[in-house]
């Protein structure tokens, strides 16, 4: 039976694992209401009719001054992830920013931007971000399902 009552409307989110020198740009958010005080990757949602390639673009501009095509992404992986209310499908991209210097250009959202060695991550970090970094630090490409406890 074909039932429209019980299918899925989910968001799509896109995070960028930015690499420079061996190390991974975070940012430590606040005044957003999610995960304020934790530091986190450059991230966001796409709208609708934006492919998420470009919603990566855009974000990446928006919150870092970082410019690249979508030549430049490697898709890396995928994560279905639950946080109520909502369920995501999130698409995780890589990038290295060879010569290129973030600046953040949300300061009412984001406290600090720093690159950190993922052998030493800053604290405190959503368990489902820690996960996104180290499988992407793995060099494999990978599915993951997160908060469907």
């Amino acid at each position: 039976m074909n039932n429209d009552k019980n299918r899925v409307k989910t968001r799509i989110a896109v995070y960028l694992v930015a690499f420079q020198d061996k190390k991974v740009l975070l940012g430590k958010r606040k005044n957003t209401g999610h995960m304020d005080g934790h530091w986190s990757l450059v991230a966001g949602h796409a709208y609708e009719g934006e492919p998420c390639t470009q919603a990566m673009i855009r974000e990446a501009k928006e919150e870092c001054d970082l410019f690249f095509g979508v030549s430049d992404l490697k898709l890396v992986g995928a994560m279905h992830h639950y946080s109520a209310p909502f369920e995501y499908v999130n698409f995780i991209f890589s990038v290295d920013l060879d010569n290129q210097k973030p600046k953040n250009l949300e300061p009412d959202k984001c406290e600090a931007l720093e690159f950190y060695s993922i052998e030493n991550l800053p604290s405190p970090m959503p368990n489902y971000v820690l996960e996104i970094i180290k499988r992407t630090a793995s060099k494999k490409s990978w599915v993951s399902e997160f908060g469907w406890e």
